[in-house]
Formats: C-alpha cells, sequence, structure tokens
C-alpha cells in the first residue's frame, strides 16, 4: 500500500531491547540528518526537547507527537542508503503516515517496524471467531509464528483415542475428523472429552467461526476407547498419537506397554501423552508427583501444564486463578499444580483454553489434557516440514527448542521436574524446516543438558552449530551432518553421557511427503489448498550466485523475476526447462529484492525475499 515501502530485516534480539516499552516505532530513510525528529519526551512521558528542522508546519506536526528514540539503525553500514535509516519510537503510528504522505522529498521511504505473524487466521479467539477469549495460548507458543513457516497438511494425521465421545458435526470438526474405531455417540451438549481433545490439536482454522487451533491444516482420526490406540496406529498417514488419558495406579503394568513398543518402536510413530492434573481435589488422590502410564513410557513424550496469562474464572471445583508462566495455580484459594516428576518431557497450557464442547465452545477449559493435544498439533507441522524425522528427533527437537521454566523465582522448588520446558511451536517448527533444507543450518544454542536424555539428530541437516551450551553428567548426543558440526563456545564435558557427532555426507535429504487420500470423508470437501510446490533459495544473502532448485523435479518453473523494493524489475530469467538454475546477480545493485517463480501460465509458485552485498 506504501509505495517505495522500505523493508528491513533486524534480529530478534535487537528488536526485543528496542521495543521493551511497546510504543510505536517505525524506519525511515533520513537523508539529511537535520530533519531527524528529536526525542521529546522520556520513557515516562516526561518533555524533555523539540524538534526544530527549520520548517515550521514540518516541527508542528512533529512536535504534535511525543518522541521516545530517534536510533541511527545501520550506523557501522558502508552502505550509504542503510546509514540514513533510523528507528523512530512515537506515541503514535500516525506520524509514519503523515511523514511519509506530506513530507516524501523529506523522507522518501519509511516501514512500519512492527515484527507481526504474516499470517494471522481469521478464527482465532475474537477476530472473527469465539468473542469470549482472545486464544492467548496460541500466541503463548508462538503459534502464529509457526504458520508463516507452515499451515500444515490434511495428509498428516493426529489419531487421538479418547474415552469419550466426538462430535464430528460440530462446525469446527465435521471437515476435520473421522472416528474411525469404536461406538461413538456423539450426544449434545453432553461432556465430550473426545471433542475438547481434537479441537486443540486441529480444529479447522481460517474457517472465520469458531477457534483457531496450532494444528491448522492437520486432519484428525478419532477412535472410542483408548484400547484403539494400536488400530489408530496401523492406519495410513498416522505418525502421531495423542492421548489425553492415564492411570496412577500402581499395579504393575503387563500388557499396555508391549502396545506402546510396538506402536513406537515398529510403527515408528510418535506418542504424546498428557502428564496427569496432580492430586483429585476431593480425595487429594494421586499426589502430584505420581507417574500416569502412558506418560512415564518409555519413548512417549509426556505433557504437563504451565499458565499461559494471568486469568481468573469459575470452574466445577471453585475459582482457579493463573499466572503467567507458572507451574502453580490456584483452585477455591488452594495452590494446585499439574504433574510433575522426572518422566516430564515438556510443558505447555493447561489452564483457561478454548475447547470445542458438544456443538458448542468451553472458555476455560483446563489440565494436561488441553496441553498434550496442543503439542501434537505442532509435531504436525514440524512433520510437514520435514516428514522423515523419527519420534526420537522429533521429541530431541522439541526439547532443544523449549523455553525453560523451572529456573524462574516461581518454579524453582519444581527443578528439573518440569522438563525441557515450555512448548516453542515457532522454534519447533523452524528447526525441523532447518534439518531438511539442502542448505540449512540447525542451532543448538543456549542449552543446560544434564539429564540422562537421548538427544538425536540425523535427518538430514546439512550442518549443526553448536553454541553457549552445557553438556554435563549423563546427557547423550547423537548428532549427524552432511557437511559441518561446528562448536563455538560452552562447556561439552558429559560423565555418564557422551557427544557421538560426525559428518556423513551420504545422508539422504530426499524425503517424500506422506501419500494422500482419507478412508473415509470425501477430500473433495476439505479446504482448496493450493500446490504445495518447494523450491531452495539459496544463498538468501547473495554475493555472486544464486542457485533455485526445485525439490521434486516437475519441471513447472517457467520464468523468474527479481524486483527491488520499489517495484522495479532488476533481473528476469525466461524458458527455464531445468529444475535447477543459477543466477548470477554481480551487477545487481546492495539491496533487499523479491524473487518470483513463475509457471507458464504466469501463476505464482513461490516468492522469496533475498539480500545482495
Amino acid at each position: 500500500m506504501m509505495k517505495n515501502s522500505l523493508i528491513i530485516l533486524i534480529v530478534n534480539f535487537f528488536i526485543v531491547g528496542i521495543f521493551a516499552q511497546n510504543n510505536p516505532s517505525f524506519y525511515i530513510e533520513i537523508p539529511n540528518e537535520l530533519y531527524v525528529p528529536e526525542v521529546s519526551h522520556d520513557e515516562n512521558g516526561k518533555p524533555i526537547g523539540t524538534t526544530n528542522t527549520g520548517n515550521v508546519r514540518l516541527d508542528e506536526l512533529i512536535n504534535s507527537y511525543e518522541i521516545y528514540g530517534n536510533q541511527q539503525v545501520f550506523e557501522i553500514s558502508n552502505n550509504p542508503l542503510l546509514q540514513n535509516i533510523y528507528l523512530i519510537e512515537c506515541n503514535n503510528i500516525d506520524l509514519m503516515y503523515e511523514l511519509f504522505n506530506n513530507y516524501e522529498n523529506y523522507y522518501p521511504r519509511v516501514e512500519d517496524a512492527y515484527m507481526e505473524a504474516l499470517l494471522v487466521p481469521n478464527d482465532i479467539g475474537t477476530i472473527g471467531g469465539y468473542t469470549s477469549t482472545d486464544q492467548e495460548e496460541l500466541y503463548y507458543i508462538r503459534a502464529p509464528e509457526a504458520w508463516d513457516i507452515t499451515t500444515g497438511s490434511n495428509n498428516i494425521v493426529i489419531g487421538i483415542p479418547d474415552p469419550q465421545n466426538f462430535q464430528t458435526q460440530h462446525e469446527d470438526l465435521e471437515n476435520t475428523l473421522d472416528v474411525l474405531f469404536g461406538n461413538n455417540i456423539p450426544t449434545s451438549p453432553d461432556y465430550q472429552h473426545g471433542t475438547q481433545v481434537s479441537s486443540v490439536a486441529a480444529a479447522e482454522t481460517n474457517n472465520g467461526i469458531g477457534m483457531a487451533a496450532i494444528g491448522f491444516d492437520s486432519y484428525i482420526y478419532g477412535a472410542k476407547n483408548t484400547s484403539n490406540i494400536l488400530n489408530l496406529s496401523n492406519e495410513t498417514n498416522v505418525r502421531i498419537l495423542s492421548a489425553s488419558y492415564g492411570s496412577s495406579s500402581q499395579n504393575p503394568p503387563t500388557i499396555t506397554p508391549t502396545v506402546f513398543e510396538e506402536i513406537i518402536e515398529v510403527n515408528g510413530d510418535i506418542v504424546i501423552a498428557a502428564a496427569g492434573n496432580g492430586p483429585h481435589p476431593d480425595t487429594g488422590y494421586p499426589p502430584a508427583t505420581f507417574y500416569y502410564r502412558p506418560a512415564s513410557y518409555k519413548g512417549v513424550i509426556s505433557v504437563s501444564g504451565i499458565g499461559h496469562q494471568n486469568e481468573s474464572f469459575n470452574a466445577y471445583h471453585g475459582l482457579v486463578e493463573v499466572f503467567q508462566d507458572s507451574f502453580e495455580y490456584k483452585l477455591g484459594g488452594n495452590i494446585r499444580t499439574t504433574q510433575y516428576n522426572d518422566s516430564i518431557d515438556i510443558v505447555a497450557p493447561a489452564i483457561g483454553v478454548l475447547v470445542a464442547n458438544g456443538l458448542g465452545y468451553i472458555n476455560n477449559a483446563r489440565g494436561t489434557s488441553i496441553a498434550a493435544p496442543m503439542v501434537a498439533g505442532t509435531v504436525a507441522l514440524m512433520l510437514d516440514m520435514n516428514y522423515c524425522l523419527e519420534n526420537k528427533e522429533v521429541e530431541t527437537i522439541l526439547k532443544l527448542t523449549a523455553v525453560v521454566i523451572d529456573t524462574l523465582p516461581q518454579n524453582i522448588q519444581y527443578y528439573g521436574k518440569l522438563g525441557a520446558g515450555k512448548l516453542d511451536a515457532y522454534e519447533a517448527v523452524k528447526m525441523a524446516k532447518d534439518m531438511s533444507e539442502e542448505f540449512g543450518t540447525v542451532e543448538v544454542k543456549h542449552r543446560i543438558l544434564y539429564r540422562p536424555w537421548f538427544y538425536k539428530l540425523e535427518t538430514a541437516p546439512y550442518e549443526i552449530k553448536m553454541f553457549n551450551n552445557t553438556v554435563t553428567d549423563g546427557a547423550k548426543l547423537k548428532f549427524r551432518a552432511r557437511s559441518n558440526i561446528e562448536i563455538t563456545s560452552g562447556l561439552y564435558s558429559p560423565i555418564e553421557g557422551y557427544m557421538d557427532l560426525q559428518i556423513d555426507p551420504s545422508l539422504d535429504i530426499d524425503c517424500p511427503p506422506p501419500t494422500s487420500g482419507f478412508r473415509y470423508k470425501d477430500r473433495n470437501i476439505l479446504k482448496e489448498k493450493k500446490p504445495d510446490i518447494n523450491y531452495l533459495i539459496y544463498p538468501t544473502v547473495v554475493d555472486e550466485f544464486i542457485i533455485i532448485k526445485e525439490l521434486f523435479k516437475n519441471k513447472i518453473m517457467s520464468s523468474i523475476e527479481i524486483y527491488d523494493l520499489s517495484g522495479v524489475l532488476a533481473h528476469k530469467e525466461g524458458s527455464i526447462s531445468n529444475s535447477t538454475i543459477s543466477l548470477n546477480l554481480v551487477n545487481l545493485e546492495a539491496g533487499i529484492y523479491i524473487i518470483t517463480i513463475f509457471d507458464r501460465n504466469r501463476n505464482v509458485l513461490n516468492t522469496r525475499k533475498i539480500i545482495k552485498k
């Protein structure tokens, strides 16, 4: 919408530091420093100065706003254009439009500096969906950022066995859920645990009604009765099983461990299970430290709960008070927790979450039954980026990207018993994507690995970079890369554990996507999606040459055009007959460009930003 708009890429830590006050900010090109708006107010809003450009009308305009910052962004750059870029922090974003629309001669390019997610579905909470909650739980796990990478695929199926019913006619599940096994009798408005769990994993998203779900375009096969979990595992395209049930009985299990061993070790499926909700408010049994099955079984990813925002609501057992990033919450004035022990792998929002129920919704559901499918939906997005990940690699990625929370003051007494931390869907999906790219870099950073966990990454990263990690005690690492493994900083001295790092150029990166086809529902009723034609475009920071490669060798791309940010065509390549092409961009001026790939009918197949050095 803005002519000559300016887009600038800045690393995350820089943005966090600048936007500590959450004031509107924008980038602006100011060729003459005389016209830089002066800081007029401190962070508390106290007046401290005015702007004097020599243009009376411009001064009146700028001084009608509160200016909190005017940082020269690329002061050390050798590019004169970048040296003229400033970041202006003010009290109202309208200043950005005023300067650009009325004083373009002084401020030729401006751009809103907010780094917002590119995709916000039209049914996330109060944005076109349910009006009583904003679905803060999805922002808490960084779902919108994950959706910028992928919204998943309905060829990737989450299997959900549940002891209670599923409502297949719910508006948010009718196109994304099939119940394959068991006598399912969805009588609304009965309490339907299967419906709730399914909606958290993959309710139909971006359909303008109801709720969004982390799994977005993923699909669900349900099964009434938990004994059907093996039947679900044997279904085509089911790679993920989400078990929101469990038992704390101390009787030695006999049959069920064998079933899960077959699912995980023979079928190669990923099993995610609810860790348990702590002591029952009436009986006090079982204690929050007890191990639940199947969550505590070998190879199962055990999910406990965490508070995602400060809120309170009335529930069946009394007033519930939840606190952001706190493992503890209050129920009827009493301190409560979900399960904590050394079998927990990760935590996710479990209190005050929006779910589908019957033919309607509940906006304050709680329990690790809700946390587990949130992880399952994230794993579905991960597999959409790298379907060949092994179950142990999926667990490794979840743990290496989780946000540590057991060192926070409010959680310190649970240190070592809250798994690797809270789910970060964006970082998990990104690492899965980085593992699959032909020249991708997987970063393992800022981790403290001491528990006797096995971390595995080998499908099939180009390179792995490790920095600022502490690897001690019983941690076991088995990392493989096709080109390079680099350790730049940290402490790496496992005692009972080990580090097995190897370069293996023969690792196979040809990972076919899952097969299509569903048992029951006609796929024509599902949302239509554009063909998922993936291209490798590298490097993104270009010196001379850039390579564009069609992953599946369909030879669909016909032409390539490269535009600068003003919309001017800078380079064009036509009549392409190969699935891989190398472009010489040495004559392009330094700056940011947009690559667009077309088929022979001028349909856009892919777009990508690049930076020319």
